[in-house]
């Protein structure tokens, strides 16, 4: 059984031992994600996550390496989701800009209702979609990251 997998540019801002999270308010009680969704036709994973991340936090930023990558799939999954969508979660670190100040957006999504800093510390009291709670942590205290290779930034073979 085949499936298209959708790609999610997803945003990891950590500053001063908290981290960035969309909180959100439905029929399940309060939960969190970490602020992304998906590429949009055109669009590179990095002008991606940095939409995604403006677009539900009013953060402006600049985008890092890739912290790590999240595969969801319908057909192997731990049963905390039930989406029938096949995603790919790739989670880059971000670095808000000077002066940007995270908040709610005049048009949130729905069930959003909130944008947090959780402190490093308290992320095992919350609920997390998916539940990369303990991958979040080691990232902050490790740093290990993978780097993403875009195109245009290799050396052509030839001359156009």
């Amino acid at each position: 059984m085949s499936y298209h997998i959708r790609v999610r540019p997803t945003a990891l801002v950590i500053q001063d031992e908290r981290i960035l999270l969309v909180e959100y308010s439905d029929a399940n009680g309060i939960h969190y994600n970490l602020p992304g969704g998906g590429a949009e036709p055109g669009e590179t994973i990095t002008d991606g996550v940095l939409r995604e991340l403006y677009e539900e936090t009013t953060i402006t930023a600049v985008a890092g390496p890739i912290a790590f990558v999240y595969e969801y799939a319908p057909h192997h999954h731990s049963g905390n989701n039930t989406s029938n969508i096949h995603t790919l979660y790739i989670v880059l670190e971000c670095c808000p800009q000077a002066g940007s100040v995270a908040r709610l957006p005049d048009i949130p999504d729905p069930d959003q209702s909130s944008v947090r800093w959780i402190p490093l510390s308290q992320l095992d009291d919350i609920v997390l979609y998916p539940n990369i709670k303990q991958h979040i942590k080691k990232y902050a205290t490790e740093r290990k990251n993978i780097e993403l290779i875009e195109d245009h930034q290799l050396e052509p073979y030839f001359n156009p």
